[in-house]
């Protein structure tokens, strides 16, 4: 699968009406790479000459088998695409964590951001602009009527609870395109999180809402895009409006970023 999610699919947040600004015609391009790690755990022998000692200590650290190979998967595969993008050797990717522990490449050659659930991932790559992405699965056991009370607004619950039969595609939907806009500003999670409105076409919201913002440029319009991937929402925000390109990884594609 190569898409590109529409250009006119995105809701766009200011946390400073009367600050920055960036035109429409100002357009990026963001590569997003997707994969559910069954359809590529064969790939397992091939890939593993390649996974990062530091990586493997954090995978050890998580107690399920299935996260342990989807970080391992997820972040080994992100090198070696960075690496190709760079026509650099994997092993000299330097990946680097600045504050709220965002990854970063050692001088910003490339700006890119993962997700992972435990049988999925997705990394979003960009050569111009900062980028945050999460991904959720849609049925997973998550009681969000109690998630919903302490961080979406009045009018995000309503939305969420007027469709019982839709109400969990619609948590979901607003809750990755919160997690995506925070990790594209390099905040983290924030506290007041439900004064940040991501349910509109056109969303503003308080900058001192924000508790740590590490680069003021950041004070500026974020456009999110949001699609559903077979079981999982994934949304991607970026200060630019962005062509989204949505590659999902196969055995094939796993095997070409493999070769020398």
């Amino acid at each position: 699968m190569r898409s590109s999610i529409l250009a006119n699919n995105y809701i766009r947040c200011n946390p400073d009406p009367t600050g920055n600004s960036v035109s429409d015609k100002d357009s990026a391009v963001i590569d997003v790479y997707f994969a559910k790690t069954k359809d590529i755990s064969t790939e397992y022998s091939r890939l593993k000459i390649f996974i990062d000692h530091k990586d493997k200590l954090k995978a050890e650290k998580l107690h399920f088998r299935e996260d342990r190979n989807t970080y391992l998967f997820c972040h080994t595969l992100l090198r070696l695409i960075l690496a190709k993008k760079l026509n650099a050797d994997p092993s000299g990717i330097q990946i680097i964590n600045e504050g709220n522990n965002k990854p970063r490449l050692e001088g910003d050659l490339l700006f890119f951001n993962i997700s992972h659930t435990r049988d999925a991932f997705a990394f979003a790559i960009s050569e111009r602009v900062k980028v945050g992405i999460d991904l959720e699965k849609v049925d997973r056991n998550v009681d969000f009527k109690s998630i919903i009370v302490k961080f979406f607004s009045t009018i995000e619950r309503k939305f969420i609870l007027d469709s019982p039969e839709d109400s969990r595609n619609r948590f979901f939907l607003l809750w990755t395109r919160k997690e995506s806009l925070l990790k594209a500003m390099g905040t983290g999670i924030i506290s007041n999180l439900s004064q940040v409105h991501v349910i509109k076409k056109e969303n503003t919201f308080s900058r001192e809402t924000i508790e740590y913002m590490n680069d003021d440029s950041t004070y500026s319009n974020h456009f999110i895009y949001s699609k559903k991937v077979f079981k999982y929402y994934l949304s991607v925000s970026a200060p630019r409006k962005a062509k989204i390109l949505l590659h999902q990884l196969n055995v094939e594609k796993v095997q070409y970023y493999c070769e020398e």
